[in-house]
């Protein structure tokens, strides 16, 4: 709402004046911050999508207006303008700092042009400026004109260009086409998408380099399979762990025409590439030379991953499109923004649209604190620094009665167990009966529990952190948190996404030690999930 009746307030009255409001946004413009109080779903689906949320307490959410959001907007100019107007009020300084923000991401882009590339500039000054910068320099090989020069030959050289231009605040438009791979490997979907999903498609298809940010459980693996089958050539798909290719093959078997001697496989002691091939970035990263083919299309699933340094180099590889996957691009370092300079422009994050048409339902998220086992055991953590702090909380003893009383409550449901480290899963396993798969699981063991928990046969899992990332498990309705990392928002994101499905009720359970700093780590956890609208309570 338009706040300029509160121009005379200083900050801290104004705070103490937005916990009397209701659904309604305070704007502090030095700051570009948006505070916001009870929202409504409507509201904080709108907020959420032209800024990010920095904190929350309670039902006050602020989030500050980055440069990010601007470049990542799906809106025009003037869109955007009415939208922020439309949330804020009047503010015409605000308002010029978007313009010239946006302008920023007009001002440079990479064009196709025959055999090559080159960098483009809208302005003969600032291209000029971006010439002096040695990395950019490096990568081109003639100036063509005062504001155009020709890329040098070589796979990391746009990859490079784009890297330090966003570092300077340039975010660079890759209007690369590659030529169409004129090579169709018969891949027609058996299946119908749904509306959204071949939305989606069609935006992917046409925008050539995107990042799909939708909810987990709302289907970006089928998405993207239906972007393969419209490209309809040579496909590769790249997964961070080994245990996805094999969900990744079955789910192509599937829903397309393409057959089982169709696929490669490159991971281990497989090596072999087809029509479609699956491979870990651990593979394709360190042998990027055997992976550059003719792609029509690569899949970077789990997309958050690209801006580690071995995973990066998987970026430099060309296809005609590409697209990653993610229902949390966010990262605790800060490098959000380079997954999308890497592969593409963010597309999908509006969950509170899945939410409102119910493709997903939201879960339903808990905290709850447990006190110290014994004095001995907190005497134990406050002798501890470092990391060996947070092993001691998420080791709690006191905590295994806390899952017993939520699998008893649940005992009708099916329940994943999420923990972080190994022995602390193997002491929970043989306490309750439960198998524990982890990185040291027998790959064909870890299989065949994941088999007995879709077909039924086992209602509990505990799992390691390799239960993150694309697990799929489509019937869990349950999951209980019970140490996590340091405050990852994105391990909390992908975690509840393992129960958010199109149907029923699900619950997260977050148990965290009190007096210790997973009480903040837990809190910082839910951020993304509370950004997009899903409810957070916190039981003592």
């Amino acid at each position: 709402m338009p706040d300029d009746k509160y121009e005379d307030f200083s900050r801290e009255q104004l705070i103490e004046r937005i916990s009397k409001l209701e659904d309604q946004a305070i704007f502090f413009e030095p700051q570009r911050e948006i505070i916001v109080s009870s929202p409504s779903d409507e509201l904080l689906g709108t907020v959420s999508d032209i800024a990010h949320l920095e904190s929350s307490s309670g039902d006050h959410y602020k989030f500050e207006v980055r440069e990010m959001d601007i470049w990542n907007s799906e809106l025009s100019l003037e869109e955007m303008k009415e939208k922020y107007t439309e949330v804020v009020g009047s503010h015409p300084r605000f308002l010029e700092w978007v313009e010239r923000t946006y302008n920023k991401s007009q001002m440079f882009s990479i064009e196709h042009e025959g055999r090559y590339h080159s960098l483009v500039g809208q302005e003969p000054e600032r291209m000029e400026w971006a010439r002096s910068i040695d990395k950019v320099r490096k990568n081109l090989s003639v100036d063509l004109s005062d504001t155009k020069s020709r890329i040098a030959m070589g796979s990391k050289s746009r990859a490079e260009i784009k890297e330090a231009l966003l570092k300077k605040g340039y975010p660079v438009q890759d209007n690369s086409k590659f030529r169409e791979v004129d090579e169709s490997i018969g891949a027609d979907l058996t299946i119908d998408l749904r509306d959204y999903q071949e939305d989606y498609v069609e935006r992917a298809y046409d925008e050539r380099a995107a990042v799909l940010a939708n909810p987990a459980g709302s289907g970006k693996t089928v998405t993207s399979i239906g972007l393969m089958a419209k490209v309809d050539s040579p496909t590769l798909v790249l997964v961070p762990q080994r245990s996805l290719v094999e969900q990744w093959k079955r789910e192509i078997l599937d829903k397309t025409t393409i057959t089982e001697d169709q696929i490669g496989e490159y991971h281990g002691d497989t090596k072999e590439m087809n029509d479609v091939t699956i491979a870990t970035y651990h593979i394709a990263g360190e042998k990027t030379s055997l992976f550059r083919n003719d792609w029509g299309l690569i899949i970077f699933d789990e997309v958050h991953h690209i801006p580690s340094q071995l995973f990066r180099k998987t970026a430099s590889l060309q296809s005609t499109r590409r697209i990653g996957l993610s229902a949390s691009p966010v990262r605790e370092d800060s490098k959000e923004r380079e997954i999308f300079a890497l592969i593409g422009k963010e597309i999908g994050s509006d969950w509170a649209r899945f939410f409102a048409e119910e493709h997903v339902h939201k879960p339903d998220v808990e905290i709850q604190f447990a006190e110290w086992e014994s004095d001995a055991y907190r005497h134990r953590y406050e002798q501890a620094s470092g990391i060996k702090k947070a092993i001691v909380a998420s080791k709690n003893p006191a905590k295994k009665q806390y899952m017993k009383d939520l699998l008893e409550k649940h005992e009708d449901n099916k329940i994943v167990v999420f923990c972080d480290w190994i022995d602390q899963g193997e002491e929970l396993s043989k306490q309750f009966d439960i198998p524990f798969v982890s990185g040291e699981t027998d790959f064909e063991d870890r299989e065949e529990y994941f088999e007995e928990f879709r077909n039924d046969e086992r209602s509990a899992l505990i799992v390691s952190r390799i239960g993150d990332e694309g697990l799929d498990l489509p019937d869990a309705e349950v999951g209980i948190i019970m140490s996590g990392q340091g405050g990852s928002r994105r391990q909390a994101t992908q975690r509840a996404g393992r129960v958010m499905r199109p149907f029923g009720d699900a619950q997260v359970y977050l148990i965290a030690t009190k007096g210790s700093n997973e009480e903040d780590f837990v809190k910082n956890q839910v951020e993304h999930l509370k950004e997009k609208g899903v409810p957070v309570t916190v039981k003592d």
